[in-house]
């Protein structure tokens, strides 16, 4: 299966419109995981060098940050075998979810497995496709055709060769004990570019399952407040669980959509808005169905948080907006809408990734270029009432 083939052809043209020479190797990139897999250091409760020593001690090499104190790294391994390789085992189909999981050297288990070729017995050699036919992961059954099928837990094939492979960390102890967090290094930054000070009203909408509300706590060093806002329980749950496991003791939970925070009747001194988007950015992406239709939808549905942030922000408050897309309309078409409304651009404290499309000042980071995902981050000061 041709990278290509993994992108509906309107989205495939309008990288090309945008990105012209460079979209094909950009969408080449996203089939794959990142090159540089980021956690952060959670520093209320250890050091990054005493993180480092932890981390070897349980078989994994990390590599410093040379971007951020508090971020380690790990090397992605592969590609294990080419893009053409046919092994001639029999098969077993994942689901997208769990595919994009063993390509990555997860374990496939059985509530991923959509069907599995008749005869395939413990112990077999067989080959993992997603859906549409891509070899994913070569392994060993664990069970046999039919169980793998109808069982609603358990492991099914044991994955010895996937196509890329990444750290396990959830098993990990030092992840218990909450010594780190996995986060992307185009993330980090944005919390970081947020500036946070101990006596600001921060609110963080969207904000769950808390990887850039956590950040912020740990730069604060637990001083102060952040009020923390999603609309899922289930989403807030999870968020509260990381809250705990990291030590984290200085947010406030709100359940409620964020494009009514004006409701609450707050004037915030910094907002980060880590918008809702077409997620075109995300990495390994096994197959994309999005069109420039949903780009355009989901653009004028950000406008909504757009506008509940800059009525919910203090006469000279400052806004971060990021996103984990590629699309012009999500970023800098917005960070327009914004212009228009009141708001300044503003120069950030940590620029690694590119300029952004027709507007300073802006940061936008490339599968390509960053070894990271495609993501995007603005700063903007509120100058006037709109």
């Amino acid at each position: 299966m041709h990278y290509l083939d993994a992108f509906p052809r309107e989205l495939q043209d309008y990288y090309r419109r945008l990105f012209g020479r460079e979209a094909d190797e950009i969408m080449r990139k996203l089939r794959e995981p990142v090159e540089h897999y980021y956690i952060r250091v959670n520093t209320l409760k250890i050091t990054r060098e005493k993180l480092i020593e932890e981390l070897k001690k349980e078989g994994l090499r990390p590599f410093r940050s040379p971007y951020l104190s508090e971020g380690l790294y790990f090397v992605r391994e592969g590609p294990n075998f080419p893009d053409d390789f046919d092994p001639k085992l029999p098969t077993v189909v994942a689901n997208k979810y769990a595919a994009e999981s063993v390509y990555q050297g997860a374990m496939l288990y059985a509530p991923g497995v959509l069907k599995a070729d008749k005869g395939i017995k413990e112990g077999d050699e067989v080959q993992i496709r997603d859906p549409r036919g891509l070899l994913v992961g070569i392994g060993i059954a664990r069970m046999d055709y039919r169980e793998m099928i109808e069982a609603t837990k358990g492991l099914a094939v044991e994955v010895t060769l996937p196509k890329f492979k990444l750290p396990s960390l959830s098993e990990l102890k030092s992840f218990e004990k909450g010594y780190f967090y996995p986060q992307g290094l185009p993330s980090m930054v944005t919390a970081r570019i947020l500036e946070p000070r101990e006596d600001d009203v921060i609110i963080d909408m969207t904000a769950a399952p808390g990887g850039k509300t956590t950040h912020i706590a740990q730069l604060l060093q637990n001083r102060g407040e952040i009020i923390a806002i999603d609309k899922s329980k289930n989403r807030l749950k999870k968020m509260e669980e990381n809250l705990k496991r990291l030590g984290v003791k200085n947010v406030k939970l709100i359940q409620m959509d964020a494009r009514n925070l004006p409701d609450l009747g707050i004037k915030a001194d910094k907002i980060l808005l880590d918008a809702p988007c077409t997620a075109l950015g995300v990495r390994p992406k096994l197959w994309e169905e999005r069109t420039p239709k949903h780009i355009e939808a989901t653009a004028r549905y950000q406008r909504a948080f757009i506008w509940a942030a800059i009525k919910s922000l203090k006469k000279g408050g400052i806004l971060v907006y990021s996103t984990c897309t590629l699309s012009y309309e999500e970023n800098e078409g917005n960070v327009k809408f914004m212009l228009r409304k009141g708001m300044k651009l503003e120069d950030q404290s940590i620029f690694i990734g590119s300029p952004g499309i027709g507007i300073d000042k802006v940061q936008r980071f490339y599968p390509h270029k960053h070894l990271t995902q495609g993501f995007f981050i603005a700063k903007l000061r509120k100058v006037r009432d709109a």
